[in-house]
C-alpha cells in the first residue's frame, strides 16, 4: 500500500517552464565575520546578462547577503535589479540555499572553481515590476538552479505551473 499514495489526478502534476537565464558578475566578498549563526558575508553584484523571455542586463545595483555554514546549508539572499532591452526595470529578491561537503564549500568560499554536480544550489526568486506587460512575473511562483562561476553565478529561472 505504500506505493498507492500518489494520485492519478493530472491537475496535481507540477510543470516547470524555463523563462530566463542570468549570468551575474560579482565582486570579492566583504567578510563581516562570525555572527553566531555562521560566517556573514556580502557579495556585491557588478552586473550581468539576462536571456530568455526577458532580455536585458543585471544592473550594478545589488548584493548577495550570505551566511556561510560548515556542516549546514548556506543561506543566500540576493537583492538586485534587471533592466530589460525595452528599458523596463525589475526588482529581484532571490532567497535560496547552497550545500556541499566541507572540501567543496571551502573551495567555493575561496572563489575556486568547483564541479556543479558537487553542489546543491537552489533558490526562489520573487519579482517586483512597474510595467503592466511584466506583471506576470509578480503573479507566478519561480524556482531557480544555480552554478558558481569563477567570477560570478549562472542562474536558470523556471516558472512553476
Amino acid at each position: 500500500m505504500a506505493d498507492d499514495w500518489q494520485s492519478d489526478d493530472p491537475n496535481l502534476e507540477l510543470g516547470l517552464e524555463r523563462v530566463m537565464e542570468l549570468d551575474v558578475e560579482v565582486e570579492s566578498p566583504i567578510e563581516i565575520g562570525d555572527t553566531g549563526d555562521g560566517q556573514r558575508r556580502i557579495i556585491p553584484i557588478l552586473g550581468g546578462t539576462v536571456t530568455g523571455k526577458i532580455e536585458g542586463e543585471v544592473l550594478d545595483a545589488g548584493a548577495d547577503y550570505q551566511i556561510y555554514r560548515d556542516r549546514r546549508p548556506s543561506e543566500l539572499v540576493a537583492k538586485y535589479a534587471i533592466e530589460t532591452t525595452d528599458g523596463d526595470r525589475i526588482y529581484v529578491e532571490n532567497r535560496g540555499m547552497r550545500f556541499a561537503d566541507l572540501e567543496v564549500s571551502e573551495r567555493i568560499r575561496e572563489g575556486k572553481p568547483v564541479d556543479p554536480e558537487d553542489v546543491y544550489f537552489c533558490s526562489v526568486p520573487e519579482f517586483e515590476v512597474a510595467t503592466p506587460e511584466l506583471e506576470w512575473l509578480e503573479n507566478r511562483i519561480f524556482v531557480a538552479t544555480g552554478t558558481r562561476q569563477p567570477k560570478g553565478v549562472r542562474l536558470a529561472i523556471y516558472q512553476v505551473g
